[in-house]
């Protein structure tokens, strides 16, 4: 088994490096297979790295030579291995050619063709990847020989509930699966993840055989009651561009975390560059009736403020009429501001609409400015909903 660790009484700049347990059996107990300490890390082989040596990945080949990668950050790094599987044996090889690759490699081999699955997160609106930088794809690239040279090919499954979804795939009975990790199980969470599994298709009528799109399954789950949040149903947008390590699509996904990591709110929050207005935006195929909304806020700093992300000075909203026209809710109650995951309900005169649109006005002065923060934000309907 290879596995991270954290060296003790490490002399090196980061203390992560590889070592190696040994077991007869696959559930323990495991000792250590190479007691004098790690096999990689910044420091050996000599003349070591500068990277962070995490995420091993290993293959015993065909004809019985070994191979291991590994790396984060952006950084993968390889090496041939002696038989005894713990002595590096060759020359380090450092892979730059596979798109976005981040972290979480794994080598394996299929017809004579070496794949090498990851995580990557080059991100972008239009990336095919991620659209947050705080997320990740798995993607892959293929070789000729298992030190490379690596081409990437294509983004196998996109991103998932959990902000990184480290991958391995496996054939078991003629069947090949993907195997990552999700935050979908009850009580989950970005750092409590859960394991997933499905099927790897093939397309051999590609050289080399392509991996097609992973399609994600998922277990039963009990129906949702009846809301007047139709908020889900909607397209969200904001009028100005999203920093990229924050996602306009948490704005209606329904879940509100305590602690949330950026991609989990949408955020206005640009350091000094924070504008005094954004607008967000919801859009819907088809007329509803709306009567109230509610705006959960993400705030690290006070109301007031003029730095950081802090509550907003003000909110108001607008709809769109039937002819197109942008006009504000009528007798609406008040706008609350406070920070919490319960928020007061904005009731405002009924409309028919096919867009609404939240005006927020950040804290701050003489062109320094807080971000605006918002983890949920709900659209209620006159009706109950169910979905």
């Amino acid at each position: 088994m290879y596995a991270p660790v954290t060296q003790a009484d490490s002399g090196n700049e980061d203390a992560f490096a590889i070592g190696v347990a040994v077991s007869d059996s696959p559930t323990g107990p495991f000792q250590d297979a190479h007691p004098s300490g790690p096999i990689i890390s910044q420091s050996v082989p000599p003349p070591g790295n500068t990277i962070q040596n995490i995420d091993p990945t290993v293959l015993v080949d065909d004809d019985g030579h070994v191979y291991i990668y590994f790396g984060t950050f952006g950084q993968l790094l390889g090496y041939q291995l002696d038989p005894d599987m713990v002595t590096v044996a060759s020359n380090v090889t450092q892979v730059t050619s596979l798109t976005g690759y981040f972290e979480a490699p794994w080598l394996m081999k299929r017809q004579d063709v070496y794949y090498m699955l990851f995580a990557a997160n080059n991100a972008g609106a239009d990336s095919p990847c991620t659209p947050t930088s705080y997320h990740a794809c798995i993607a892959y690239g293929t070789a000729p020989s298992p030190m490379g040279p690596w081409t990437f090919q294509d983004v196998i499954l996109p991103i998932v509930s959990s902000t990184t979804s480290h991958p391995g795939a496996v054939e078991w009975n003629g069947e090949w699966y993907l195997v990552y990790h999700t935050a979908d199980a009850v009580g989950g969470g970005h750092f409590r993840r859960s394991v997933a599994f499905d099927k790897l298709i093939w397309d051999d009528s590609q050289a080399p055989a392509k991996i097609n799109v992973v399609q994600q399954t998922f277990g039963p789950k009990s129906p949702s009651p009846p809301t007047h949040n139709v908020a889900p149903q909607a397209v969200a947008s904001s009028v100005h561009s999203t920093p990229i390590q924050y996602w306009v699509q948490a704005l209606n996904d329904g879940i509100i975390r305590e602690n949330p990591l950026p991609p989990d709110y949408w955020c206005s929050y640009e350091a000094t560059d924070s504008p005094q207005t954004s607008t967000l935006v919801y859009t819907w195929n088809e007329t509803v009736q709306l009567n109230g909304t509610s705006m959960v806020f993400f705030a690290d700093h006070a109301a007031g403020a003029n730095e950081g992300v802090a509550p907003p000075q003000e909110w108001y909203i607008e709809y769109k009429d039937g002819s197109g026209t942008w006009q504000r809710a009528a007798n609406t109650s008040s706008y609350p501001l406070e920070v919490t995951n319960t928020p007061d309900v904005v009731a405002f005169e009924t409309v028919d609409t096919v867009a609404i649109r939240a005006i927020l006005v950040a804290s701050g002065a003489q062109g320094q400015y807080a971000g605006v923060g918002v983890k949920e934000w709900e659209a209620l309907s006159t009706t109950l909903h169910s979905y």
